[in-house]
């Protein structure tokens, strides 16, 4: 009797989940978890990334570019009058003008080539204009110091070769001493990224400036002269 309410009592055996059930739950949470936290660093890094890109520009465009100054003497820097071509022409009413000036620059040095009145047929009511390309620039430069208050007009041309054209209160060139002392003195030039863009002026003659005597070493007359002024 006892027997058999024993095997009537008797519970059920609860089954036990697979190992490979619990393997592939612990897997999936694994999974899981790596996604979240990669999904998180990417966030996080897409955030980051412009605001330090911004950072940099800015401080970049804030830092000033650099620009020296150093004093530089004229003569030290530019081309001797032998290595200067130049055309001399006549933008005013006066008979020879122009061949008589471009006689006096060739005896300082200048290699003339063309002589005549003015080929763009300007009215010049200044001094004169001295017309320049890139390769000419440095030419233009000296040549501002013998034609005081000329207005240097620089243009597209690819020769190196210079055009003064004369206007109505042209006088005269400078004096050999006066030009001397003049690319003696020192003047102060800039040098560097954050300078200006440098702008030709002519010299303006002082009207007390007294001729020093001073030589001008690279005066050798050598002149050659086309096409007649009218």
């Amino acid at each position: 009797m006892n027997a058999l309410r024993e095997s009537v009592i008797r519970h059920p055996r609860r089954r036990r989940r697979p190992v490979w059930a619990i393997l592939l739950m612990v897997s999936l949470g694994t999974v899981a978890l790596f996604g979240l936290g990669y999904a998180f660093s990417v966030v996080l890094r897409g955030q980051g990334i412009p605001v330090a890109k911004e950072t940099e520009a800015a401080t970049i465009s804030a830092a000033p570019l650099p620009c020296s100054t150093t004093m530089v003497t004229p003569a030290e820097v530019l081309p001797r009058t032998s290595r200067v071509t130049i055309n001399v022409f006549n933008a005013t009413k006066r008979q020879g003008l122009a061949s008589n000036t471009a006689d006096a620059l060739g005896a300082r040095g200048f290699e003339v080539k063309e002589v005549g009145n003015d080929p763009e047929g300007q009215k010049v009511v200044g001094v004169a204009e001295i017309r320049y390309g890139p390769k000419g620039a440095e030419g233009a430069k000296l040549l501002g110091f013998y034609l005081p208050g000329a207005e240097m007009l620089p243009d597209d041309r690819s020769k190196k070769a210079v055009d003064i054209v004369l206007g109505r209160e042209f006088t005269e060139i400078v004096g050999e001493a006066q030009v001397a002392a003049s690319l003696a003195s020192p003047s102060p030039s800039t040098s560097g990224p954050g300078c200006a863009t440098a702008v030709l002026v002519a010299p303006v003659e002082s009207p007390g400036t007294e001729e020093s005597g001073a030589p001008n070493p690279s005066l050798t007359p050598s002149a050659s002269t086309s096409a007649a002024e009218s």
